[in-house]
């Protein structure tokens, strides 16, 4: 899967990127992440959990995404949940802004690994909140 956009209400709204870096695939989302984002969202992130095999190891980069609503965290759990059950991990690139704090004041309800830098996500444990 190369470069892909997703379309809402004529204007490009999110815009997929996928690459790889050190064992690991690298989804840069660009966009917005919101209900009419969300299901092409969903396959592409479980075509990416699927490609790996029996150990998935995705990092889903969100440094670009101008907006997340409560259906784009779910789809985010989601491939996060499908890589566990397979063996695998799914890692979150988000720095500060919006972003950040939707999965701030969600984390109880989620146990995403979040990351400030695709580089710590590659290297080192989750940030602490």
């Amino acid at each position: 899967m190369g470069s892909e956009d997703r379309w809402g209400d004529g204007v490009s709204k999110l815009r997929v990127s996928v690459g790889r870096l050190d064992g690991w695939t690298v989804a840069t989302l660009a966009g917005e992440i919101d209900i009419s984002t969300v299901p092409g969202l969903r396959a592409d992130l479980g075509d990416l959990v699927a490609d790996h095999g029996a150990r998935p190891r995705l990092i889903i980069d969100l440094g670009d995404v101008t907006f997340c609503d409560a259906h784009g965290l779910s789809a985010l759990i989601g491939a996060h949940h499908t890589a566990l059950r397979r063996g695998g991990t799914v890692r979150v690139v988000v720095p500060k802004g919006r972003v950040h704090r939707l999965l701030g004041v969600t984390r109880p309800t989620h146990d995403l690994e979040v990351h400030r830098t695709v580089s710590d996500a590659v290297t080192v444990g989750p940030d602490p909140w």
